[in-house]
């Protein structure tokens, strides 16, 4: 049944797209004062094609991520755009994640490097946490590998979550002037502080919980 509503899914997102074409090849080309202006038109056409895009994104990483939130702050404003494209990432990794898990899994282990593969099962949540603050790996393999390894869902959401409110924070000041593109050393200094941060409490909760588990079985 899960598969079934799975196929659905996909096939509903491809029907929007092709019957859409002509705005989604305008987003290809970067044609932003084109799309935008159509999407401020219909507000409900705007939630639906940027999380398709989001979804696509996460999907195959052929959109660049900075397009979908320079497309979404200017429609709806710093804080609405952020958290749209924040929320709309966590929702369409996890529908990849789960998709990569329960279908494509047997396909995506032959087709994913072994290094990969034991990456993601050594380092579990720390390992999806950096890949969203340091965007070295593409979005839509961090997902596919994650998928097919033994992270739990809920580790690897919470990892998604967290990181991605980070960068995509960074990501959403560049189309209002307050971060340029060209500043990369400061905005991977900035994300260096918080990824060490995080990684601290992370560990001092790891440590903790083992700790607890030992009391409580001694």
């Amino acid at each position: 049944m899960k598969k079934v509503l799975t196929i659905i899914g996909l096939l509903v997102i491809a029907i929007f797209i092709y019957s859409n074409a002509e705005l989604f090849t305008l987003v290809w080309k970067s044609d932003l004062d084109s799309v935008i202006g159509i999407l401020k038109e219909n507000l409900l056409l705007t939630f639906i094609v940027t999380f398709v895009l989001m979804f696509v994104q996460n999907s195959f990483t052929i959109i660049p991520l900075i397009l979908l939130l320079t497309i979404n702050v200017t429609i709806f404003g710093f804080i609405y755009g952020y958290l749209w494209s924040w929320f709309t990432s966590v929702v369409a990794s996890g529908f990849i994640f789960y998709a990569a898990r329960n279908w494509f899994q047997e396909l995506l282990l032959k087709k994913i490097g072994e290094k990969w593969q034991e990456s993601v099962v050594e380092h579990g949540f720390m390992y999806v946490f950096t890949g969203r603050i340091f965007p070295l790996i593409p979005t839509s393999l961090i997902n596919l590998a994650a998928g097919v390894s033994t992270v739990t869902f809920k580790d690897f959401l919470l990892a998604t979550a967290l990181g991605n409110l980070i960068y995509f924070f960074f990501l959403s000041l560049i189309p209002y002037g307050l971060l340029s593109v060209e500043m990369n050393q400061y905005t991977l200094a900035a994300l260096a502080l918080l990824f060490l941060l995080f990684f601290m409490i992370y560990k001092r909760a790891k440590k903790k919980k083992k700790l607890t588990f030992f009391r409580k079985n001694r």
